[in-house]
Protein backbone atom coordinates (compact mmCIF):
# COMPACT_ATOMS: atom_id res chain seq x y z
CA UNK A 1 0.00 0.00 0.00
CA UNK A 2 0.78 3.23 -0.69
CA UNK A 3 0.52 6.62 1.27
CA UNK A 4 1.73 8.08 4.17
CA UNK A 5 -0.70 5.87 6.79
CA UNK A 6 0.48 6.40 10.40
CA UNK A 7 0.04 2.74 10.62
CA UNK A 8 2.31 2.05 8.08
CA UNK A 9 5.05 3.97 9.79
CA UNK A 10 4.41 2.43 13.28
CA UNK A 11 3.73 5.81 14.65
CA UNK A 12 0.73 7.54 16.31
CA UNK A 13 -1.27 10.07 14.33
CA UNK A 14 0.05 13.27 15.03
CA UNK A 15 -2.40 15.57 17.20
CA UNK A 16 -2.32 19.05 16.24
CA UNK A 17 -5.47 19.77 18.81
CA UNK A 18 -2.34 19.49 21.11
CA UNK A 19 -0.34 22.77 19.38
CA UNK A 20 -3.72 24.41 19.24
CA UNK A 21 -4.41 24.43 22.68
CA UNK A 22 -0.76 25.40 23.47
CA UNK A 23 -1.01 28.31 21.22
CA UNK A 24 -4.36 29.25 22.88
CA UNK A 25 -3.19 28.78 26.66
CA UNK A 26 -0.49 31.38 25.72
CA UNK A 27 -2.87 33.67 24.09
CA UNK A 28 -4.82 33.78 27.75
CA UNK A 29 -1.73 34.15 29.72
CA UNK A 30 -2.65 38.13 29.73
CA UNK A 31 -6.33 37.67 31.41
CA UNK A 32 -7.55 37.47 34.46
CA UNK A 33 -7.56 33.99 35.85
CA UNK A 34 -11.13 32.20 35.88
CA UNK A 35 -11.73 28.91 37.41
CA UNK A 36 -15.00 27.78 37.28
CA UNK A 37 -14.91 25.77 40.87
CA UNK A 38 -13.81 28.70 43.15
CA UNK A 39 -16.40 31.40 43.10
CA UNK A 40 -13.78 34.04 44.19
CA UNK A 41 -12.57 34.23 40.28
CA UNK A 42 -15.82 34.61 39.14
CA UNK A 43 -17.48 37.48 37.57
CA UNK A 44 -20.06 38.39 40.15
CA UNK A 45 -17.72 37.35 43.34
CA UNK A 46 -19.18 40.53 44.53
CA UNK A 47 -22.81 39.35 44.81
CA UNK A 48 -21.42 36.03 46.61
CA UNK A 49 -19.40 38.26 49.30
CA UNK A 50 -22.94 40.12 49.94
CA UNK A 51 -25.12 37.19 49.66
CA UNK A 52 -22.63 35.37 52.54
CA UNK A 53 -22.27 38.15 54.25
CA UNK A 54 -26.14 38.81 54.61
CA UNK A 55 -26.54 35.18 55.37
CA UNK A 56 -23.91 35.31 58.38
CA UNK A 57 -25.29 38.43 59.89
CA UNK A 58 -29.29 37.34 59.33
CA UNK A 59 -28.78 33.72 60.28
CA UNK A 60 -30.20 32.25 56.73
CA UNK A 61 -33.59 35.00 57.11
CA UNK A 62 -32.68 38.11 54.80
CA UNK A 63 -30.31 38.39 51.38
CA UNK A 64 -30.90 40.89 48.74
CA UNK A 65 -29.18 39.36 46.15
CA UNK A 66 -29.51 35.62 45.16
CA UNK A 67 -26.50 34.32 43.07
CA UNK A 68 -28.19 31.09 41.46
CA UNK A 69 -28.51 28.46 42.15
CA UNK A 70 -25.10 26.37 42.72
CA UNK A 71 -23.49 24.62 44.93
CA UNK A 72 -21.97 27.11 46.69
CA UNK A 73 -25.51 29.29 47.35
CA UNK A 74 -27.05 26.77 49.75
CA UNK A 75 -30.31 29.09 50.52
CA UNK A 76 -32.29 30.43 48.74
CA UNK A 77 -35.45 32.35 48.58
CA UNK A 78 -38.84 30.47 47.66
CA UNK A 79 -40.61 32.67 45.56
CA UNK A 80 -44.20 31.65 44.62
CA UNK A 81 -44.74 29.72 47.24
CA UNK A 82 -48.50 31.21 47.76
CA UNK A 83 -49.65 29.49 44.91
CA UNK A 84 -49.41 26.59 46.58
CA UNK A 85 -52.56 26.48 49.42
CA UNK A 86 -51.42 23.03 50.94
CA UNK A 87 -47.54 23.85 51.04
CA UNK A 88 -48.42 27.40 53.19
CA UNK A 89 -50.72 25.66 55.41
CA UNK A 90 -47.63 23.11 56.20
CA UNK A 91 -45.44 26.24 56.64
CA UNK A 92 -48.05 28.18 58.70
CA UNK A 93 -48.07 24.49 60.90
CA UNK A 94 -44.32 24.94 61.14
CA UNK A 95 -44.27 28.48 62.10
CA UNK A 96 -46.95 28.24 64.61
CA UNK A 97 -44.97 25.10 66.27
CA UNK A 98 -42.42 27.85 66.58
CA UNK A 99 -44.94 30.51 68.45
CA UNK A 100 -45.92 27.83 70.50
CA UNK A 101 -42.14 27.28 71.60
CA UNK A 102 -41.33 30.91 71.71
CA UNK A 103 -43.98 31.96 74.32
CA UNK A 104 -44.23 28.55 75.61
CA UNK A 105 -47.47 26.89 77.63
CA UNK A 106 -49.06 30.42 78.92
CA UNK A 107 -52.64 29.55 77.43
CA UNK A 108 -52.64 31.98 74.85
CA UNK A 109 -53.55 31.46 71.37
CA UNK A 110 -51.87 33.57 68.46
CA UNK A 111 -52.82 33.42 65.04
CA UNK A 112 -50.65 33.01 62.05
CA UNK A 113 -51.51 36.04 60.23
CA UNK A 114 -49.25 36.20 56.66
CA UNK A 115 -46.14 34.11 55.94
CA UNK A 116 -43.73 37.34 54.31
CA UNK A 117 -40.53 35.33 53.08
CA UNK A 118 -39.42 31.45 52.86
CA UNK A 119 -35.65 30.48 52.33
CA UNK A 120 -34.96 26.93 52.26
CA UNK A 121 -31.82 24.98 51.91
CA UNK A 122 -30.67 21.63 52.71
CA UNK A 123 -29.60 17.69 51.37
CA UNK A 124 -30.05 15.73 54.14
CA UNK A 125 -32.57 17.21 56.07
CA UNK A 126 -34.35 20.39 54.49
CA UNK A 127 -34.75 24.04 56.48
CA UNK A 128 -36.53 26.47 56.45
CA UNK A 129 -36.68 29.98 56.99
CA UNK A 130 -39.60 31.76 57.57
CA UNK A 131 -40.27 35.01 58.40
CA UNK A 132 -43.96 35.69 59.11
CA UNK A 133 -46.27 37.69 61.35
CA UNK A 134 -48.69 36.57 63.70
CA UNK A 135 -51.71 38.62 66.06
CA UNK A 136 -50.47 39.01 70.13
CA UNK A 137 -53.38 40.35 71.75
CA UNK A 138 -54.17 42.62 68.88
CA UNK A 139 -50.98 43.57 68.25
CA UNK A 140 -48.92 42.54 65.15
CA UNK A 141 -45.60 41.05 65.36
CA UNK A 142 -42.93 39.93 63.16
CA UNK A 143 -40.69 36.79 64.07
CA UNK A 144 -38.87 34.54 62.34
CA UNK A 145 -38.40 30.67 62.55
CA UNK A 146 -35.94 28.26 61.73
CA UNK A 147 -37.42 24.76 60.59
CA UNK A 148 -35.36 21.75 60.26
CA UNK A 149 -37.44 18.75 58.40
CA UNK A 150 -34.93 16.09 59.67
CA UNK A 151 -34.40 12.74 57.35
CA UNK A 152 -35.88 10.96 60.53
CA UNK A 153 -39.10 12.83 59.92
CA UNK A 154 -38.91 14.87 63.07
CA UNK A 155 -39.40 18.49 63.19
CA UNK A 156 -36.63 20.63 64.84
CA UNK A 157 -36.94 24.14 65.79
CA UNK A 158 -33.75 25.81 66.85
CA UNK A 159 -34.68 29.41 65.72
CA UNK A 160 -37.83 31.32 66.92
CA UNK A 161 -37.04 35.00 67.78
CA UNK A 162 -38.87 38.22 66.97
CA UNK A 163 -37.31 39.86 64.18
CA UNK A 164 -35.71 42.82 64.43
Amino acid sequence: MAGNSCTEKGSPPEKKLKVEDKDNLTEEKGKEYYDPDDWMTWPNKDVFIKYYQQLRESDGFEFDEYPGSCMFAPIYPMIGFERFPEFVDEIKSYASMAIKKYFGNDGKERDIKEIVRINAGGCRDFTYYITFKIDNDGNEETFQAKVEDTIENTIEIPICRHKV
